[in-house]
């Protein structure tokens, strides 16, 4: 019941992850910031949606009335996660990583993701988790590789993401959204430091 508005004022996160923060506080419009809720957004699993990038970007944990679930197993595709019929999400663990930063180049009405990009170096290893591009939020291995071997921005440049599977809509083509993804994932790199 956490709604967005409250992330991103908490002084706890911004401290812990600022890059979560800094998400939170972009998602939507006022209205929504004050009445989404992240437990809503995970359950939703809305393929542009900003908070998957950032649960599965930093390898966090969706705890339920039933269940823990690490986020590598809780989205499976479009609109669907692991949640079982009346199961509900109660917290989100995150670990904190030494370097976190995300990126969106937003559909400018809604707001939603034409893509987004969470990056993160720390317990988990080094994540590229990317939202708005497919069917689901879905991790770049190709950028994790690079990211890995010397992280900085530079290390995205002349990263060549497939557009096979990604999606085409008036907002721009597949072609468009895989060319995006590894120059946002730069950006936030660079944000990250």
């Amino acid at each position: 019941m956490t709604t967005h508005a409250a992330v991103a004022a908490s002084a706890e996160v911004k401290k812990a992850i600022p890059a979560l923060a800094e998400l939170a506080g972009n998602i939507g419009d006022r209205q929504v910031r004050n009445r989404g809720t992240i437990g809503g957004s995970l359950a939703n699993n809305d393929p542009a949606a900003c908070y998957p990038a950032a649960v599965l970007g930093l390898g966090a944990t969706v705890t339920t009335d039933r269940r823990s679930i690490p986020a590598d197993q809780f989205f499976k595709g479009l609109y669907e996660t692991a949640l079982a019929e009346g199961e509900i999400i109660t917290s989100v663990s995150f670990p904190i990583p030494e370097k976190a930063g995300w990126q969106k180049f937003n559909q400018p009405a809604s707001r939603f993701s034409i893509v987004g990009v969470f990056v993160s170096k720390g317990p988990q290893g080094v994540r590229v988790a990317v939202t708005g591009a497919g069917a689901g939020v879905m991790r770049v291995k190709a950028l994790e590789d690079k990211l890995a071997a010397g992280w900085s921005a530079a290390a995205c440049n002349g990263v060549r993401v497939s557009a096979e599977g990604l999606s085409t809509d008036l907002h721009g083509s597949a072609e468009y959204r895989a060319a995006l993804i590894p120059v946002l994932a730069g950006r936030a790199v660079a944000a990250a430091g």
